[in-house]
C-alpha cells in the first residue's frame, strides 16, 4: 500500500468533496476504490460495495442540499494511509433551525483512492444523517447493521491485569 502525504490526502479529499457539493455522484464515486467500505457507528450502519455506497451518497447529497450542510475542519491527523478529520458541521434541522454539530471521520486510502470512511457523529448530526438516509436505508443491498459485522466480544477478564499485560492498549 503506497504512503500518501497529508497534502496528497487533502488534494484527493478536495476533489471528492467538490464533486459532492456539485451533486456529481459519478465524480464522487470516481475518487473511491472498486469496493469501498463505509461505517457509521453512531447510527449503526456498515456499507459495502459500489452500489451501496452510491445509494448512500445519493441520499446524503440530496439531504445535504436540503439541509444546507457545511463543515469546518478543526483538526487533521494522519498515518501513511489514513487521515482523521474532526470538524464542526452546520445544517438546518427538520424544525427549521440552523445548528452546529460535530463529527470525526477516519478516511482510509489505497492506491491513490479512498478505500472508505468511518464517521462518528454527535447526536444532532446523527439525527440529521438518519433523516437524510431515510427509514428504508437498511433495506439497501450492501447495507448491514454494524453489530452484525464487528468481532464478537472478548471474554470477561481481570481488566487491571489484562491492561498491564497488553502493549496494544
Amino acid at each position: 500500500m503506497e504512503k500518501l502525504t497529508l497534502q496528497q490526502m487533502e488534494e484527493l479529499l478536495a476533489v471528492h468533496e467538490e464533486a459532492e457539493f456539485n451533486m456529481d455522484l459519478d465524480a464522487t464515486l470516481a475518487t473511491l476504490v472498486e469496493n469501498p467500505v463505509y461505517e457509521l457507528p453512531t447510527i449503526g450502519w456498515h456499507i459495502e460495495g459500489q452500489a451501496a455506497v452510491r445509494e448512500t451518497y445519493a441520499r446524503m447529497m440530496a439531504g445535504s442540499d436540503v439541509k444546507n450542510v457545511w463543515a469546518d475542519k478543526r483538526a487533521h491527523a494522519i498515518s501513511d494511509t489514513e487521515l482523521c478529520r474532526e470538524a464542526y458541521v452546520y445544517f438546518d434541522t427538520a424544525e427549521g433551525r440552523r445548528v452546529t454539530g460535530q463529527y470525526f471521520v477516519l478516511v482510509e486510502f489505497k492506491d491513490g483512492k479512498i478505500l472508505g470512511e468511518r464517521m462518528y457523529m454527535d447526536t444532532s448530526f446523527a439525527k440529521a444523517m438518519t433523516e437524510m438516509l431515510g427509514p428504508d436505508f437498511g433495506n439497501v443491498p450492501g447495507v448491514s447493521k454494524l453489530e452484525d459485522m464487528v468481532p464478537p466480544p472478548v471474554p470477561r477478564l481481570d481488566r487491571a491485569a489484562a491492561h498491564a499485560a497488553n502493549q496494544n492498549h
